[in-house]
């Protein structure tokens, strides 16, 4: 039997990542995967948020407070945003 997931788990970047100015977009560079990652201008702001340990539901408050719309797209475009970094080994799950 795998062990359960904590109820709310924390997120917290890596900082093998760099931002990179690319054009007119920012983007995280991983030396080690010689990997850019472009953001928008939501995913740098959960990305800036993650400099600390946060949970889903803090970072959907921090969201809703700086960014003008509708809380269940933010909220949709937040778990996104997290599966996305958690896919390229950008963030981690924290106890």
């Amino acid at each position: 039997m795998a062990p359960s997931q904590p109820q709310n788990p924390y997120f917290q970047r890596l900082e093998k990542a760099r931002i990179k100015k690319v054009g007119d977009d920012l983007a995280l560079y991983v030396p080690e995967q010689r990997a850019i990652h472009v953001l928008n201008q939501t995913a740098l702001f959960i990305w800036e948020c993650l400099r600390e340990p946060a949970t889903l539901e803090e970072l959907l408050f921090m969201l809703t407070e700086a960014f003008e719309g509708e809380k269940k797209a933010m909220e949709k475009d937040l778990g996104e945003t997290i599966d996305l970094l958690l896919k390229n080994g950008l963030v981690r799950r924290v106890e």
